[in-house]
């Protein structure tokens, strides 16, 4: 998105992605040409690329990858004027990018990684997962010391950060040329096309969850919730759409809380069905303790659903009262954040004029994320004008 919309916005953008992505690239560019918008590819051999589709090799391919898509820039800088490079993926604070050793304007972000869950947040954890969020925490400690990091922050001009979390974890003599920014939007297009006017309510509470499936990602919180909420009296239903490790725990979980006539499976389906979805529920469960971003909060928006979430990481940054409940987290055990997560089931599930208001209140917050928007404050028409040129060089 970062590339058509620096494209749409009247800039000429290089991106610099992966041969795996060259052939649906080219199927979309043909189907919709985007004058300005031009793709560089480059990859490694087949037998390098294992490590990244294992996962464990993962981080040591994107850094060789980031090496290699400076060289490919290098040779790109010999025959384009450039006026700056922005570094937009892997989207972490931990990974390298070596786009500043090309002598101009660099730009990096928006980029995260320093969300973490809480310590009183993690005893309902298993030990492996509460052993990788060990790890995160020492390796967002050890940032502090990491050269090439420190290189790549020195040599950058600006510094977008997604959340209040990463910025506290960026180096202090640095923290001076960092913004934060949330790195995801909606586009013009999908915001006009969600608004398709008043959904039919019931008198049961739906609502949607969707996303990997995850410990990180609180579901477990929100089914204690959703107990609480059915044993307050309160009609409703959660739909879980998504897969992950955490899939057998959380539905041994559903059969410990006699969920089993309240909670509903569907595993991962294409963005359309997902619209679906969000057309057919009330409201989203978003209880992510260490989200940089959450597109899916976004796109719940957009449709008018008003989003209960903790105040963690990039959803709180989204989401306002006006437009769904932000539940505290601080001081507090699980047992209370589920209590509070609870609390705002009860209250949309016995107030539809309440649900009503939220959600239109939704609708014009999603407004307010219009990657547009961010492609501009980022990059101001100004630089167009004032340049030669007006090109852009996107590392992906």
């Amino acid at each position: 998105m970062w590339a058509t919309e620096l494209a749409a916005a009247g800039h000429k953008v290089w991106v610099i992605t992966r041969e795996a992505n060259q052939r649906t690239i080219e199927i979309e560019l043909r189907r919709r040409p985007r004058p300005g918008l031009h793709f560089e590819y480059f990859d490694y051999p087949q037998w390098a690329r294992r490590w990244k589709r294992d996962g464990h090799g993962v981080y040591l391919y994107y850094a060789l990858w980031q090496w290699g898509a400076y060289r490919l820039a290098k040779k790109l800088v010999t025959r384009v004027r450039f006026d700056c490079v922005q570094h937009v993926t892997f989207v972490g604070l931990r990974a390298p990018s070596f786009m500043g050793l090309l002598g101009l304007r660099f730009l990096l972000g928006p980029v995260s990684g320093g969300e973490c869950v809480p310590a009183q947040l993690r005893e309902g954890m298993s030990e492996a997962a509460r052993a990788r969020e060990a790890i995160r925490d020492v390796a967002n400690r050890a940032l502090q010391f990491d050269p090439v990091m420190r290189y790549g922050f020195r040599k950058a001009e600006r510094i977008f950060v997604t959340t209040e979390e990463s910025l506290r974890i960026v180096p202090k003599e640095f923290q001076d040329k960092c913004e934060v920014q949330l790195g995801i939007g909606l586009s013009p297009e999908y915001l006009g096309w969600t608004g398709r006017g008043n959904r039919e309510r019931s008198s049961v509470l739906r609502l949607l969850y969707a996303g990997r499936l995850l410990e990180w990602k609180g579901v477990d919180l929100a089914m204690r919730a959703v107990r609480l909420a059915l044993n307050a009296g309160v009609g409703l239903s959660l739909t879980i759409v998504g897969q992950g490790p955490a899939e057998h725990l959380l539905r041994q979980l559903a059969m410990e809380l006699s969920l089993d006539g309240a909670v509903r499976w569907v595993k991962w389906i294409p963005q359309t069905e997902l619209d679906e979805h969000y057309y057919d529920h009330d409201a989203l469960i978003f209880p992510s303790l260490r989200d940089s971003g959450g597109m899916v909060v976004l796109e719940a928006l957009a449709h008018g659903l008003p989003v209960i979430c903790t105040d963690l990481g990039g959803p709180k940054t989204i989401v306002n009262y006006r437009c769904g409940r932000i539940v505290a987290t601080s001081g507090r055990n699980a047992e209370q954040v589920t209590a509070g997560l609870a609390d705002a089931m009860v209250e949309l599930g016995r107030d539809r004029e309440l649900l009503n208001k939220l959600s239109r209140a939704a609708r014009a917050r999603a407004w307010e994320f219009d990657f547009q928007k961010i492609v501009m404050k980022i990059h101001p028409l100004e630089w167009v004008v004032a340049s030669s040129s007006g090109d852009q060089l996107s590392a992906r």
